[in-house]
């Protein structure tokens, strides 16, 4: 007897009630992990011992949390200026934190921020992380008791969240906002249920190929109302001495195809798509602005008196209303996914949207990092009252008409499918180092994947996706060229002066956004984009939007190295929770 197949649309559900939403009957779950990650630095195993381990060997559920693969990434990195003398990074410890579990057909996300500066802030979220994954991968595959509805998982999210809480009490932890996510198959259908749980400001997303972005925790804030970014809406830990603050504690369900990318992000991410803070466009309640105002005069001027940004620097941007605002940010988040595979010619795997988002977000908030990281402002020098309120005035105007926002950001990230596990994972793969073997900077995967699903038809393509990925004319022309190194003949009488194509070297960022590398002392340098006039992009030129933070200018100077994630040469490093 055959059954009919469900199909699901891109329908959002959310309440805070489960039980009002669909009950839905999910496949028999695989117990088999392809992926274990969390970061920055131990990331949930961050400040336990050994005793943390169960009879298995296991800390929340995995014997390692380093096991990073390109279906199944994330980073976590600190937006935050430089000092330029003794080079400390401002905003440390980095309070974010992520970790992944990824199986044969199911994955658990979270992703934590914590509520403030300092190290009970970067302890709340680490202690939430594993809080909630102890729990989640215990009830679900330890005890062999996995969901068999959307309903189940919700309720063992719930439960994580109680835990996470608890945890933080236990180990005197601050407070942190927590995402939780649960992709899980659909019974007889070959699509996947997203459930989301959500408290605070850090949110979950679905990228399709073919129907671009939609936020799944969008029930937890109200997209028609002005959000004041600086309150987060909700958080765990002792915010009133003993109890969590779950005003805004919302479940989200939706659904994916194969091929599909769910991502969490923390407000370091997502508030720098937001058209009103990249000075694109201006709020259309006019209190906000005067709000935004004060806030950087009090961040920026010790006495006060500086004066803010003038009104005549928004004319002639559009105001966007709150909704408007949030169908752009994610519009962003589109574009910035479908420019990076308009250069690398090849459908963006989830290691790459994190490069990619991380990367737009970095050279987005530069100019604001440069502003503070001015030598000058640090030089031991006295000044008047007069002219001390000049210097805080330039500040503060300097840092009102820069884009962007300082945060710490970070962002984890799964493509959806049936994975199979590999022994070749990511967790080899040094970030810098000596330049690699032609063979090596060929590949582009680091491991092989099985899907044993096809294609779905909202996908771009119905066959199945192999472990290569397709080779386009542009691209395989180029590699025959490397390989055969066309450039010289061998009766040519130049051929001895004649240069070989070869292969590009490794990039790396100077600048390091955590305190997570033992080099030694951090660069101030910027951030640099790719170069896309070197080959395979020598003939290649497209438009940039106007809204790009930075626009490639035929006479501009740009790095010749480019990003590890960009290049269709080599396997995909681009950023890790180290960097």
């Amino acid at each position: 007897m055959s059954f009919r197949s469900i199909h699901f649309g891109s329908e959002i559900f959310s309440s805070q009630k489960y039980e009002d939403l669909p009950l839905v009957e999910l496949a028999p779950l695989s117990d088999e992990i392809f992926a274990s990650y969390s970061g920055p630095d131990d990331g949930l195993a961050f400040g336990l011992d050994n005793r943390a381990r169960n009879s298995d060997g296991e800390i929340a559920g995995a014997r390692r949390w380093n096991i990073k693969e390109q279906k199944a990434y994330g980073i976590c990195i600190s937006l935050y200026e430089q000092h330029p003398v003794n080079m400390k990074m401002s905003g440390d410890p980095v309070a974010d934190a992520f970790a992944i579990s990824a199986r044969g057909n199911n994955c658990v996300m979270l992703i934590a921020d914590g509520v403030n500066w300092g190290e009970k802030s970067r302890l709340a979220a680490r202690c939430a992380l594993y809080g909630s994954m102890e729990y989640i991968n215990r009830r679900a595959f330890t005890l062999q008791r996995p969901p068999t509805s959307t309903h189940e998982v919700f309720t063992i999210l719930r439960k994580s969240f109680d835990k996470a809480h608890a945890e933080i009490m236990d180990r005197e932890g601050g407070l942190t906002t927590l995402c939780a996510c649960m992709v899980c198959p659909v019974k007889k259908s070959g699509q996947y249920a997203v459930c989301c749980l959500n408290v605070g400001d850090s949110y979950g997303y679905i990228f399709s190929h073919n129907q671009g972005i939609r936020e799944v925790t969008q029930g937890s804030h109200d997209v028609s109302l002005v959000r004041d970014i600086r309150d987060a809406g909700g958080a765990i830990g002792p915010v009133d001495g003993r109890n969590p603050e779950l005003h805004n504690l919302t479940y989200g369900l939706s659904f994916s195809n194969p091929g599909d990318i769910v991502f969490l992000t923390t407000d370091g991410i997502s508030d720098n798509y937001d058209p009103v803070v990249t000075k694109i466009a201006v709020a259309r309640n006019i209190d906000e602005i005067k709000r935004s105002e004060a806030d950087e005069q009090r961040e920026f001027s010790d006495d006060g008196e500086a004066s803010a940004l003038a009104l005549s620097s928004v004319e002639g941007k559009p105001e966007m209303e709150p909704k408007e605002r949030h169908i752009y940010a994610m519009k962003e988040m589109e574009r910035i996914v479908h420019e990076h595979e308009l250069v690398t010619e090849e459908q963006c795997s989830a290691q790459e949207l994190c490069s990619a988002m991380v990367q737009h977000v970095l050279m987005l908030t530069d100019q604001k990092r440069k502003v503070l990281e001015n030598p000058e402002l640090y030089r031991r020098k006295k000044l008047s009252k007069q002219d001390k309120q000049r210097r805080d005035s330039e500040i503060v105007s300097k840092m009102s008409e820069a884009p962007g926002k300082l945060d710490h950001a970070s962002i984890v990230a799964y493509e959806v499918g049936h994975w199979k596990p590999d022994e070749g994972t990511m967790d080899s793969i040094p970030l810098e180092g000596p330049q690699t073997s032609g063979s090596d900077t060929s590949s582009h995967h680091s491991s092989v994947y099985e899907n044993s699903y096809s294609k779905s038809p909202t996908s771009p393509s119905h066959h199945s996706r192999s472990g290569s990925k397709k080779i386009r004319p542009k691209k395989l022309f180029n590699k025959l060229r490397t390989n055969l190194n066309i450039g010289s003949t061998p009766n040519s009488p130049t051929s001895e002066s004649s240069p070989s194509v070869s292969s590009p070297k490794r990039f790396s960022f100077k600048r390091s956004r955590t305190k997570s590398e033992s080099g030694g002392a951090l660069s101030p340098a910027s951030p640099v984009a790719p170069d896309f006039r070197s080959p395979p992009f020598g003939d290649f030129r497209y438009a940039r939007s106007p809204i790009s933070p930075n626009p490639l200018n035929s006479g501009a100077s740009v790095s010749a190295h480019p990003l590890a994630a960009q290049h269709p040469y080599r396997k995909s490093i681009g950023f890790e929770s180290a960097v």
